[in-house]
């Protein structure tokens, strides 16, 4: 791939309790150098790279599944099964893990936005909830996810926006609730403007959130935003840990560490006609790159 580069991710996030673990496998068209593939692992704990060489990889149509290696993710489930040398120790993560009862999106979450050439980065959401089947053993240390919930969604195009604030919390409250929150900066014709795309699916409906349905980005920071759009009212409030280094794209390219807390607190409130749908405090993940810049 020429010119901007290209890459494609997708991000299987799986939680029981206070445990989780992310696999993000994606492939690479770096601009100025030799395409590859790649598997990141991230726990509460710790994150790790692995990567392939492009010929390792199996794409399958738009079904989103990928196999890279012996690593196989689709919606249907994930099995890995990844090792290597660092820094003197091995690191060693295997197992498989069932999805059931995925939760689509009615539609596009890019909206109209997806008819739009040369977007720096599009985003999609898979599953905004489903069931969980199966464990993870990393170096050792087992993670059971029977009877735990999972959550998909995918990236692609040439770069991560240059600062963004991204968040995805779910829990049961009689029903499943399930939300994401992605308010970044999106170059655009030469210049730029702050977009933003968000759902809240709570007790089998769908409330969606965008620019394109005129959102507007009240508040936003490291640890909070606040939309409005039209009677819908969404606060969300994050109380970062540590959290862990991540690599993402720059022009196709995973030479960028961004910072995920997996496991961190989320205080999530949405309001419909002046009225409080649900007041959380949680666990839920956050990812954010906001520099020195803030939205306006």
């Amino acid at each position: 791939m020429a010119g901007k580069g290209f890459f494609k991710g997708w991000y299987f996030k799986q939680e029981k309790g206070s445990r989780a673990a992310a696999l993000i496998p994606a492939f690479h068209f770096p601009a100025d150098a030799p395409g590859y593939a790649s598997v990141q692992v991230i726990t509460e704990e710790a994150a790790w790279n692995f990567n392939f060489p492009l010929d390792a990889v199996k794409v399958f149509g738009k079904k989103d599944t990928i196999q890279i290696g012996n690593n196989y993710f689709s919606p249907r489930g994930i099995r890995v099964s990844l090792n290597k040398e660092e820094d003197g120790r091995t690191i060693k993560i295997e197992g498989r893990i069932r999805y059931a009862g995925l939760a689509a999106l009615k539609s596009d979450i890019m909206g109209p936005f997806r008819y739009v050439p040369f977007l720096q980065c599009r985003h999609g959401v898979v599953s905004m909830c489903h069931k969980t089947r199966g464990s993870l053993k990393v170096n050792g240390d087992t993670y059971n996810f029977h009877g735990g919930r999972g959550y998909i969604e995918k990236d692609w195009g040439s770069s991560f926006p240059s600062y963004y604030f991204w968040c995805q919390s779910g829990w049961y409250d009689r029903q499943e609730c399930s939300l994401m929150v992605s308010v970044a900066d999106i170059p655009f014709l030469g210049g730029h403007f702050p977009g933003c795309i968000a759902f809240v699916y709570y007790r089998g409906k769908e409330y969606r959130l965008a620019t394109y349905r005129g959102v507007r980005i009240l508040k936003f920071c490291e640890n909070e935003v606040l939309l409005r759009q039209g009677k819908m009212m969404l606060s969300i409030r994050v109380k970062p840990t540590e959290g862990q280094h991540l690599k993402a794209p720059v022009q196709g390219s995973m030479n960028r560490f961004i910072k995920e807390n997996l496991v961190c607190t989320v205080w999530c409130r949405f309001w419909l006609d002046g009225k409080l749908i649900f007041d959380h405090l949680g666990m839920g993940s956050a990812e954010f790159d906001t520099g020195t810049n803030r939205l306006r």
